[in-house]
């Protein structure tokens, strides 16, 4: 997109289900919805609500920006647990370092900057759409197969998401690629990249999700293993409309 060209806006919802759980009898776990937009230098923002229907409700709300690479450039994460503030952090990024600042209940006041590597794409905050673009760092070149990532940043890690927001690293964690697949859901049938996380170092259950395959990596569906057996889909899908970006 060239400097002064329109802006591209997209959003969706994704709904959340857990499958056997003698709390959610219908099965509706959560909600996600989201908007992107992707200015005319390439990058994108990402604004997501995220709702979990467990006994202490979550609700995170998250800003992300990337640049056409998809590393991250900077990012707004606030969390509410049991409908009361639980932390709220902003966090800046560079090509060798991160920043970060916040206010928590588990820890108070945080503030560090630590070094990090340019290889990174993408950061952890337990949105989907964050899950799908850290499928930007798998180098698709070398074909379907398994890529171990080291030192890999994420808010928490609780597989809900569900403490700080802070930073964390795992110490690795692999992503399997198995090729293109056509998907349907809800929202309709998509060209999508089929990945894995498998092998992660916070025992995470094996996790299959799908992103489109036009670049964008957007969320389109998502199966996490037992003992959770959550469900994750694209409901609805809306291109928005088009702006110019100002000089």
């Amino acid at each position: 997109m060239a400097a002064g060209a329109r802006h591209r806006e997209i959003s969706g919802t994704i709904s959340y289900r857990i499958d056997g759980h003698p709390d959610f009898p219908d099965g509706n776990w959560g909600i996600e919805h989201w908007r992107m937009t992707q200015h005319a230098d390439g990058q994108r923002v990402m604004r997501s609500y995220c709702e979990l229907n467990d006994d202490e409700p979550i609700i995170r709300d998250v800003i992300s920006a990337v640049d056409a690479e998809f590393h991250p450039h900077d990012t707004y994460v606030r969390l509410t647990k049991n409908n009361r503030f639980y932390g709220s952090t902003w966090y800046r990024w560079t090509d060798t370092e991160g920043e970060y600042q916040g206010y928590t209940a588990e820890l108070g006041r945080i503030s560090d900057t630590v070094p990090i590597t340019r290889a990174i794409r993408g950061f952890g905050t337990h949105n989907l759409n964050s899950d799908s673009w850290l499928a930007a760092r798998f180098d698709r070149s070398k074909g379907p197969g398994i890529q171990t990532f080291k030192d890999n940043l994420l808010t928490s890690i609780d597989h809900r998401g569900a403490t700080g927001p802070a930073f964390e690293r795992t110490t690795t964690s692999s992503l399997q690629y198995f090729g293109e697949e056509t998907v349907t859901v809800p929202a309709g049938t998509f060209d999508c990249h089929h990945f894995a996380f498998v092998m992660t170092s916070n025992d995470h259950p094996p996790y299959d999700f799908w992103v489109t395959s036009d670049g964008d990596y957007l969320f389109i569906r998502g199966v996490v293993a037992a003992p959770y057996n959550w469900t994750f889909e694209l409901e609805e899908l809306i291109v928005g409309r088009e702006g110019l970006d100002q000089a």
